[in-house]
């Protein structure tokens, strides 16, 4: 009998204990996962002469590559850093969302190929966290 009352408080608790506590008509809305996202981050590399909207600049270079583009066909030996916006659509001059920050190395003297290491930082009153990335490219 003792295990009969026992099962039946176990069970009751368990009924009680799975009930939501929360008024009938206003229920939590749990957020949902977002399985897509789509942004664009524009990449302005530094020329020589757009130091004031460049987003991105050759950092290291070969000793015979000029700073201001990037190193023959392959790029070969070139460390850019780059600080971009980040927006919703195309458009540049659109409200930013956040930034893309990181670094990219072109290391294959043969193909074109990249190690990126980067972070998307989102600051908008929509959008906040970051996504850190590292990634290679090869072609």
């Amino acid at each position: 009998m003792g295990t009969t009352k026992l099962i039946s408080v176990l069970l009751l608790f368990l009924l009680i204990s799975s009930l939501n506590a929360t008024p009938a008509g206003k229920r939590n809305r749990a957020q949902r996962p977002c399985k897509r996202l789509v942004f664009y981050f524009h990449d302005i590399i530094y020329n020589g002469k757009n130091a004031k909207n460049a987003t991105s600049a050759i950092v290291g270079a070969p000793a015979w590559a000029n700073k201001t583009i990037l190193a023959g066909q392959n790029h070969f030996c070139d460390l850019v850093v780059f600080d971009n916006p980040i927006t919703i659509d195309s458009n540049l001059h659109s409200t930013p969302i956040g930034r893309a920050q990181g670094i990219y190395v072109y290391d294959a003297k043969q193909t074109y190929s990249a190690l990126l290491g980067f972070s998307f930082v989102f600051n908008s009153t929509k959008h906040k966290g970051s996504i850190n990335l590292l990634e290679q490219i090869l072609h």
